[in-house]
């Protein structure tokens, strides 16, 4: 036992030494040519390059453990690394060549490769970028100008998965593929300029129109449209009862008045301040999926709604669709925009119109009785300040104004409707009188005809006279009539 383990662990050791024959085949395998001597010995040539001194002399040690082997491989790495890069004297690269007609140095060919390069920049086609993601904010498409191809770049004809589908939306499928329905695009078209048109409308009566996209990247959408249609928009989460309640929750935001040119008008703060907040007259929905309370709201106080329907949608739930893809950025952007466009066209007919002098909408029925009251409440004013002033100018100054009452007397007797009746009586034949009088020549004094000579006139003209005296006693009785129902009135006023 004790010599079986002896010779095991000599043996290992022994084993481990390297044997000459490896050595031996690497020699018999080299270039190196050897030349015979006269005396018999060999001796070596050089090489055709230069053999670095290190790697010349290899000094082999006999490796017996992993280590050993490591650390002799890493002092090889680095003596490889140390070594004299090698000389590449003459190479081929370096040699001038032969180029068509003339022999061209590297460094000539580089030059005129340049040249080339320089002269024919220009040349060939310009390819662009086929799609930017903003230019459809920027530069919205009107809606004639949506054709199929555009729907089609724009994935608005891409669909849910067949298993997810709403039955409704049948008519507005065109076939699956893949799996995946496959909306009609001539459909979408169709009802895309339908739903323009709309739009344009209720531009131009001057309605407020709402632009909803509460989906991820839809801001930019809904505030570009919103900016050129002159109305709202909304892009974060829908506050329950914003249309239903509106008189609690949006109570605090501001209401202006405007006339027909778009110019707010400021005489109308009491109006704002207890008017009621404003309804959308039209509401464009991008994701209804998101705002079914939104648009069930819009039902229950008949705003009419816009609204993109995907397969899984429910079309019920707006009043104009637009079957069309609602995940894709691109297709609810042109969608948006071509809605925008329209909204805008049909505000500028509405200014063009109002420079005129005419007007596309009439005026609110609230406003107008606000304005009726307003109107009603200033006269009454302007009439009591007339009065007043009335009251307070005279036809005398003051002091005028005390000579006379110096002269008359301060206070005048008031005199009722029987005395001044009687006292019209007494004019009234004072005045038969007079008329019976001669007239007197100047200088001469009155005279009173008795009543003999009375007597002696002729009955024709005593008829006349007391025809004269009854017309005048009627036309007392007139004027006395119009002073009644003068007095009348003022009475009931006061």
């Amino acid at each position: 036992m004790i010599i079986r383990r002896a010779a095991v662990r000599q043996g290992r050791r022994t084993l481990a030494t390297p044997l000459p024959l490896p050595s031996a085949i690497r020699r018999l395998s080299s270039e190196v040519k050897t030349e015979a001597k006269a005396d018999g010995s060999a001796t070596m040539t050089e090489s055709p390059w230069k053999v670095p001194e290190s790697a010349r002399v290899v000094q082999q040690f006999p490796i017996s453990s992993k280590k050993k082997k490591q650390k002799a491989l890493q002092d090889m790495i680095v003596s490889l690394g140390s070594e004299p890069v090698r000389d590449h004297q003459g190479a081929s690269w370096a040699r001038p060549h032969q180029v068509g007609n003339q022999l061209m140095s590297p460094a000539q060919q580089y030059a005129e490769f340049q040249r080339i390069k320089a002269a024919t920049r220009k040349l060939g086609s310009h390819v662009e970028k086929r799609y930017v993601p903003s230019h459809l904010f920027d530069k919205p498409p009107m809606p004639e100008d949506v054709t199929l191809e555009m729907l089609m770049a724009a994935q608005t004809h891409m669909g849910h998965n067949t298993s997810s589908w709403n039955p409704a939306n049948s008519k507005y499928i065109y076939g699956v593929r893949q799996g995946i329905h496959i909306i009609a695009l001539e459909t979408t078209a169709a009802h895309l300029r339908r739903a323009a048109r709309v739009v344009e409308e209720v531009a131009y009566r001057g309605g407020l129109i709402l632009f909803v996209g509460t989906r991820k990247g839809q801001m930019e959408i809904v505030t570009k449209a919103a900016k050129l249609a002159k109305g709202c928009h909304l892009f974060g989460k829908w506050t329950p009862g914003s249309i239903t309640n509106r008189d609690v929750i949006l109570k605090t935001r501001r209401t202006k008045v405007v006339d027909h040119l778009d110019q707010e008008l400021g005489d109308f703060d009491i109006y704002t301040g207890r008017a009621r907040p404003l309804l959308p007259d039209l509401v464009v929905c991008l994701n209804p999926l998101e705002n079914y309370t939104l648009l069930y709201e819009c039902g229950l106080k008949n705003i009419p709604t816009i609204g993109v329907i995907d397969t899984n949608a429910d079309p019920s739930w707006v009043t104009y669709t637009i079957p069309a893809n609602d995940d894709s950025l691109r297709s609810v952007a042109v969608i948006g925009g071509a809605l925008a466009r329209a909204a805008q066209r049909g505000k500028k007919r509405r200014l063009e119109i109002a420079v005129k002098g005419a007007s596309s909408w009439p005026t609110p029925p609230d406003i107008k009785q606000h304005m009726q009251k307003e109107i009603a409440a200033a006269m009454t004013k302007k009439k009591e300040v007339m009065g007043k002033m009335q009251a307070s100018v005279q036809g005398f100054t003051e002091e005028e104004q005390n000579i006379l009452n110096k002269h008359y007397g301060a206070e005048t007797a008031e005199v009722g409707e029987d005395k001044m009746l009687e006292l019209l009586g007494e004019a009234a034949e004072a005045g038969d009188v007079v008329e019976a009088q001669e007239p007197l020549g100047a200088g001469e004094a009155m005279t009173i005809e008795p009543a003999s000579a009375a007597e002696g006139e002729a009955p024709g003209k005593a008829d006349e006279r007391l025809e004269q005296v009854a017309a005048q006693l009627d036309s007392i009785k007139e004027h006395m009539g119009h002073i009644e129902a003068a007095v009348g009135s003022k009475g009931e006023k006061n």
